[in-house]
């Protein structure tokens, strides 16, 4: 071994501590960026040779540069993710709805109820007062119209979730293909020993921003690619497979809403429709939560408020058989003692939406009377004022006011839960962040140090070439 040796020992110096510089300056370049992982350089002793029959070493090399990456950990982030993203969108729809049974705010379903029995109150202590019949139309007309609101925004709530389903897929399907991409690059990487850490850390935080809108399951292979995948009962649909993807499709002409349907990657006869069988909450992420937003809590909402408007307006068959108020209408009489008439008219199924006050019926049309011979007569006005308090099996044992303030109470613990567990949500992943930062993130004070290191370590390598090089020249002169 000769001083030709220790010129090879120092240009590999150079040479690779000029690599582990580049490597830190990659990470500091970094530092901010979403789902990177921080690198380290892995140096070993060059294979040694044979002097004088001792072996002696030749310097260093790379070993490889290795991201610091937990598994374990990525898979609770994509976890995570998924529940995460379902509860904060249940969240966000229900404190949309909540507004609409603010009953303190705002003269709300429920003062309205009470507004119309009140009335008719009053026309019990006038059975001929033309300024109480009036009040009576006016508060069923003012019922009628909060029926109409409510139904109306919880339909459009139910609309908006449908609405997002385009843009939502749209954005699963472009993360599946960029999925695909990055594995088609790994394994080509890969393949000419190239390193390819920075695109897996951007396939995996592909893959947790997937899981967040729909839940997803993925399996990392030997070759570098991940396979992502879904399954609905015994059928398995490849999203990802390899450098092939898979996509989400909608019913093209939907009769209300959209139907959403997985189609596999490698075999696209393959399909599975996104449904209760495929997810059970919270596991489908964003995507499960609007679907379940749109098709089970807002519909539970409407046949609540239906279910009210149905037995204030037609009672209940029993037995025992109760009235409502077309029935006690129609068993009174008017200022001219002809027989009362429904005072209002719905559609089954959709009353809250279709209830409406019965145009035939005017002021004095308005059936306070219990005899056809005495128009000054109370009876059948307090008939209707004592069915404010009746109690219906169809309402679950209350009555009218305590049904609602059910619906109204029952909103209010949905949204509070909603949101505590979408706080907890936020606490769980920012302790698995810290966790993944603390062994995957960049150290700036870490990074500067391991520049220094390796600053010192280069000038080194630099300063055993220049040594070389004096006793190269120390010798040259010698000989001559």
């Amino acid at each position: 071994m000769g001083l030709s040796a220790a010129f090879e020992i120092g240009k590999a110096g150079l040479k690779i501590f000029q690599v582990a510089s580049e490597v830190v300056s990659e990470n500091i370049a970094n530092v901010n960026t979403p789902g990177y992982s921080r690198q380290r350089i892995i140096l070993e002793s060059a294979p040694p040779s044979t002097h004088n029959g001792f072996p002696l070493g030749t310097g260093v090399k790379v070993s490889t540069v290795e991201r610091y990456y937990d598994s374990l950990l990525q898979k609770q982030l994509v976890n995570a993710g998924t529940t995460g993203s379902y509860d904060t969108t249940k969240s966000g729809v229900l404190q949309q709805i909540e507004p609409i049974f603010n009953e303190v705010a705002q003269e709300g379903l429920g003062a309205s109820i009470a507004g119309f029995f009140n009335a008719w109150q009053d026309l019990s202590i006038n059975p001929t007062g033309q300024p109480e019949r009036q009040a009576v139309l006016s508060r069923a007309q003012i019922m009628v119209d909060q029926f109409h609101y409510v139904d109306r925004t919880l339909s459009d709530a139910a609309t908006a979730q449908n609405d997002a389903l385009p843009s939502l897929t749209n954005d699963i399907n472009s993360t599946l293909k960029q999925i695909a991409l990055l594995n088609g690059q790994i394994d080509t990487t890969e393949q000419v020993s190239g390193n390819a850490n920075e695109m897996r850390d951007q396939r995996d935080y592909l893959i947790r921003d997937l899981a967040a809108r729909m839940g997803v399951q993925y399996t990392e292979n030997a070759d570098g690619t991940t396979d992502v995948y879904v399954t609905r009962g015994a059928t398995t649909i490849n999203l990802v497979k390899g450098t092939q993807y898979g996509s989400l499709t909608l019913s093209t002409q939907p009769p209300t809403n959209y139907t959403v349907t997985a189609v596999d990657a490698v075999n696209p006869a393959t399909t599975a429709v996104v449904d209760g069988t495929m997810y059970t909450a919270p596991n489908g992420g964003q995507l499960w939560a609007t679907l379940q937003m749109r098709d089970t809590f807002i519909p539970a909402y409407q046949a609540y408020v239906n279910n009210l408007a149905n037995v204030m307006v037609n009672g209940e068959a029993g037995p025992p058989a109760k009235p409502g108020i077309n029935a006690i209408h129609n068993a009174g009489f008017d200022l001219n003692g002809a027989a009362g008439l429904n005072l209002f008219t719905v559609t089954a199924g959709s009353e809250a939406s279709t209830i409406a006050l019965n145009p035939l019926v005017t002021q004095s049309r308005i059936a306070a009377s219990g005899s056809a011979t005495a128009s000054g007569d109370n009876a059948n006005a307090l008939s209707m004022v004592q069915l404010q308090g009746q109690t219906f099996t169809a309402l679950s044992g209350a009555s009218f006011a305590n049904y609602y303030n059910t619906l109204v109470a029952q909103v209010g613990v949905d949204v509070q839960s909603a949101q505590n567990v979408e706080k907890q949500d936020a606490a769980f992943m920012k302790q698995l962040t810290t966790l993944r930062d603390s062994s995957s993130g960049v150290s700036l004070d870490e990074e500067l140090a391991n520049l220094i290191q390796y600053q010192r370590s280069y000038q080194a390598s630099a300063k055993l070439i220049t040594t070389a090089t004096e006793m190269m020249d120390t010798l040259i002169g010698m000989l001559r």
